[in-house]
């Protein structure tokens, strides 16, 4: 591993308190908890990485080794040895034409069998290593029991293809209204239905719109759709809650926690509709001061699940970055809430985290170059 001692940060050893009481009726498995980070660096050879979406158009091997990364200026897509720490290659798409991943993309997901799905505004589809385009993803909505009309056009939200390749997940609704369902589609045949998930529509009492003669801007509360472990999370930033889908016994089990360091949720009330960029930061600043969740995160080690949440401190210095109040929590296998502290010493949630090697790595720019910090948790 390598270690960069110009970097402050480069080793650095914590411990945290929680405020979480251990007694014999229970125990907190974060109660303890110390950690060491470390920074790496990819070495990118004679080729740039560019950095300007971070990791958002990204995904992992299921081993963890191989980190690919879509640039989504050239299109061409990174090929990154989380082993060695070096970028091994750049796999070259095209923009348009018949083999065409679109302009606009916002996902992207590595399928087995050397293939990737893509999803854009203007196109989504499935993609082999070569560049190839080999299927053209198009569902409708009269193919999906219990879907209006109205929301074929957001079918797109959140889009996944399930490990095995047989089933198409999303999280179609109204974005300004920021409520969603759950879509299931089998993939042979491009029929589906729709699956309540009533849980998640809190995400829709904290929308903010503004609307003006000069601009519009909206703010919701994000609603998540991830895969773990063979079996759908959906959750959403503004509460604690969630679903657990198991596509393969097509059962939907709801998550609630009894959470004692934080609210389990967002509370009071926000303007939905505002009209001036004073009003649209002041009912921001409303749900900024509370609690906000972030994604599970799985760990092959420990059989753990883990998942990090933030409050933001009120900011003192326009220039500077807002500084946050950062929680961890712990569950079993089985979702069950084990452990939760403050990680007093972060001031921010760390970045696209994942678990490799049962170390937490998160993505940090390193002066443009793309690096990792590397957390060692000790319980």
């Amino acid at each position: 591993m390598t270690r960069l001692a110009l970097f402050a940060v480069a080793l650095i050893a914590f411990s945290c308190g929680s405020n979480v009481s251990k007694d014999s009726a229970s125990s907190n498995v974060l109660e303890d908890i110390n950690f060491t980070i470390d920074t790496v660096v990819v070495n990118p050879g004679e080729e740039i990485i560019n950095l300007a979406s971070g990791l958002r158009l990204s995904d992992l091997s299921p081993d963890k080794r191989t980190l690919y990364l879509l640039d989504d200026k050239d299109k061409s897509l990174s090929v990154i040895d989380l082993e060695e720490l070096k970028l091994l290659r750049k796999l070259p798409f095209e923009r348009e034409g018949p083999n065409g991943i679109g302009q606009y993309l916002y996902a992207v997901q590595l399928l087995p069998d050397e293939q990737f799905l893509f999803s854009g505004f203007q196109n989504t589809g499935i993609y082999s290593f070569q560049g190839e385009k080999l299927e053209t993803i198009k569902i409708s909505a009269a193919d999906v029991e219990g879907m209006n009309e109205a929301d074929e056009n957001s079918i797109w939200n959140g889009l996944k293809i399930s490990s095995d390749k047989k089933y198409l997940f999303s999280l179609p609704g109204n974005f300004f209204e920021g409520t969603r369902d759950l879509v299931r589609v089998d993939f042979a045949s491009k029929k589906g239905k729709v699956i309540d998930i009533p849980a998640m529509d809190i995400a829709s009492e904290f929308r903010i719109v503004l609307r003006s003669d000069e601009m519009m801007s909206v703010y919701v509360e994000e609603i998540s759709l991830q895969e773990l472990n063979g079996k759908l999370i959906i959750q959403n930033t503004a509460g604690s809650d969630a679903y657990l889908y198991d596509y393969i016994a097509d059962s939907l089990r709801f998550l609630t926690f009894d959470h004692k360091l934080v609210l389990k949720k967002k509370e009071g009330t926000v303007r939905n509709e505002v009209t001036s960029q004073k009003e649209f930061e002041d009912e921001m600043g409303k749900l900024r001061s509370q609690i906000s969740f972030e994604k599970f995160i799985w760990d092959d080690v420990s059989k753990r699940y883990f998942r990090f949440a933030k409050i933001f401190q009120p900011k003192l210095d326009d220039k500077a970055p807002q500084k946050a109040d950062v929680f961890l929590f712990a569950y079993d296998q089985d979702f069950n809430l084990i452990g939760e502290t403050q990680l007093k010493d972060l001031e921010k949630v760390p970045a696209y985290p994942f678990f490799k090697d049962d170390k937490l790595w998160s993505y940090v720019n390193v002066e443009d170059e793309l690096g990792f910090a590397v957390i060692d948790f000790k319980f």
